[in-house]
């Protein structure tokens, strides 16, 4: 059985900056604290360049009063039905899918409907990357929530 770095091997729960032993106090305490995180980055821009640096500085800002490893590519394998992107494809895959991004401009000067299927695609390709441990889905919606702002075609 590997060895997960990212939870305590005594409470079986992720490694956390406050200290929180119990999965379920764990939970309810993250969510508070994303929730207002994810409400400021609604309301401004993080900069950056729509690749995996991007992505991870969301995660950072997102996660990073609540896990030590906020912003860092995971070193394990995960899975929910069918397992994520192997740890060490990440940085090579996600190089693909963010460069097609940049060629694709961003999205921008899409219409409506080739935008959604576009956003669609590249938000389905990021998900099966997952390159954090914990909180992709919601990095996953900030990040491309910000980017359809800046394309011209705002989500909520």
């Amino acid at each position: 059985m590997t060895v997960d770095p990212y939870v305590d091997a005594h409470s079986g729960v992720l490694r956390n900056r406050l200290g929180i032993a119990d999965p379920w106090r764990l939970r309810e305490v993250e969510a508070g604290l994303t929730l207002a995180a994810l409400a400021d980055l609604g309301i401004r821009i993080l900069s950056g360049g729509y690749d995996l640096d991007h992505l991870r500085s969301f995660h950072r800002e997102i996660f990073g009063d609540i896990y030590p490893w906020a912003g860092e590519i995971r070193v394990v394998g995960i899975a929910e039905s069918d397992p994520f992107c192997l740890p060490q494809h990440i940085e090579t895959y996600s190089a693909e899918v963010f460069g097609a991004l940049a060629k694709e401009r961003y999205l921008r000067g899409l219409s409506r409907e080739d935008f959604r299927e576009r956003l669609t695609y590249y938000f389905a390709e990021v998900n099966a990357i997952h390159p954090f441990r914990e909180g992709n889905g919601r990095t996953q919606r900030a990040f491309f929530r910000q980017l359809s702002r800046e394309a011209g075609w705002p989500i909520d």
